[in-house]
């Protein structure tokens, strides 16, 4: 669970600089042109590191999670999706909603935590839900908001996009996870 554990926090030690600006833009005056494709290509190791981390972790109950976890999982993770496709995109709703990226990470984390009672997931999901309001608590104290660009017909490609990653993602989950979203059984 170590490397879990490690994925986590340097996914979060490197977004949260994202929330505070002059950290932000230390690392674009030093990196200048390559600091966006760099943070990009330094982001997929924690991921990696999570997956690696969450693939090899031992199962040991912490605590029951409620019979009906799954199904609030598979409701909270759709707003996840849609507030993840509002990020990517410059709509409206992303001014409104100011932090739709930590807003996702968040609604993705409480559905989880209540689907999966294990260490390994309180490390992953418990730390990426500390990780998601350690973030939008900066983002406010430091009045971080999103780029005020707002390109007319985004708010529903923005949502498109959502249900449509929420899907792939949904029939990929046993990929990365190796636990399937939904099991029918006859």
């Amino acid at each position: 669970m170590i490397l879990l554990a490690l994925g986590v926090v340097l996914f979060a030690a490197s977004h949260l600089t994202l929330a505070v600006p002059h950290l932000r833009e230390a690392g674009r005056q030093r990196f200048g042109k390559f600091y966006g494709p760099g943070f990009g290509l330094l982001s997929l190791l924690p991921l990696v590191l999570i997956i690696m981390g969450w693939r090899t972790a031992p199962f040991s109950p912490v605590y029951d999670a409620p019979s009906w976890g799954r199904i609030a999982t598979f409701v909270l993770v759709l707003p996840a999706f849609l507030c993840f496709g509002i990020f990517l995109f410059r709509g409206s709703w992303r001014q409104k909603l100011r932090f739709p990226l930590a807003l996702a990470v968040a609604f993705w984390a409480v559905g989880h935590l209540l689907a999966n009672g294990d260490g390994a997931s309180l490390i992953l999901f418990g730390g990426m839900l500390v990780y998601a309001l350690a973030h939008m608590a900066l983002g406010v104290v430091n009045d971080v908001r999103p780029s005020p660009i707002v390109r007319e017909g985004h708010d529903v490609i923005s949502l498109v996009i959502g249900v449509a990653l929420y899907g792939v993602v949904a029939q990929l989950h046993p990929l990365f996870t190796g636990v399937p979203v939904v099991t029918l059984s006859l």
